[in-house]
């Protein structure tokens, strides 16, 4: 019984996680339902430009009730909140990255689908995924600062600070573990000290598949790596 719904559950996020537009960027994929098996409730939203900061926070939460006349008190582990996080991410509508936007109906798209949907009468379950980075969760807050502006007063620039709350069943909590092997498609970015055959033992527990892994990026050389270099690790069977 276990195996089947694990099984299931298994596959549901990982064909979600298919559903990514554009693997090197965050997104956010909206859910109607999260327990067992995620149900997609509407179309991913990619972040413009991936965060430059990113924070997660965790909480302990303790019973330090005194005992009337006490000046002491005993901290007794209750459990553990859910994981949050938080960043900031920008918008730009003035093309100078290259890439242009209207920043009025990007912020609406993103709106639709992480916050109130009124199908089931709250915001909305999401599935948040970038690179190793998978987590179920809710919107708790989001701030949007307008920042540049046309003649007409529409805004050109925006930055939009937001916070979420993880939201992860157990066993989606156990299995997101196993988004991360080697038989899913997997993004790195360089950091000093890197090197393939290190990246293609963190991937694919062994490091004889750098010579594939410089193919599949196009890299000349197995020692040209640039610091912030984004590289792809596909499935071991391609």
């Amino acid at each position: 019984m276990f195996s089947d719904v694990t099984s299931g559950v298994t596959g549901g996020v990982s064909s979600l996680v298919s559903m990514v537009p554009f693997p090197d960027k965050f997104t956010f994929i909206p859910l109607k339902e999260t327990d067992p098996i995620p149900i997609p409730s509407g179309l991913p939203y990619s972040l413009m430009f991936n965060p430059e900061n990113f924070s997660e926070q965790e909480r302990y939460l303790y019973n330090n009730r005194q005992p009337p006349g006490s000046t002491s008190a005993q901290q007794r582990f209750l459990n553990t909140a859910p994981r949050s996080f938080s960043f900031e991410f920008t918008v730009d509508g003035t093309g100078a990255s290259g890439e242009k936007k209207e920043v009025e109906l990007n912020i609406a798209s993103f709106k639709k689908a992480v916050g109130f949907n009124g199908d089931i009468h709250r915001p909305n379950f999401l599935l948040a995924v970038w690179g190793t980075f998978i987590s179920t969760c809710v919107l708790t807050h989001m701030n949007v600062t307008y920042t540049m502006f046309r003649k007409n007063g529409t805004p050109l620039r925006a930055r939009v600070r937001v916070s979420f709350a993880g939201h992860t069943k157990r066993i989606l909590e156990l299995l997101s573990m196993n988004l991360l092997s080697p038989d899913l498609t997997h993004f790195r970015t360089v950091v000093e000290g890197d090197s393939l055959p290190l990246l293609s033992s963190k991937v694919y527990e062994s490091p004889q598949y750098y010579l594939e892994i410089a193919r599949v990026n196009g890299l000349t050389s197995v020692r040209s790596l640039k610091k912030g270099q984004q590289l792809r690790f596909p499935p071991l069977e391609k």
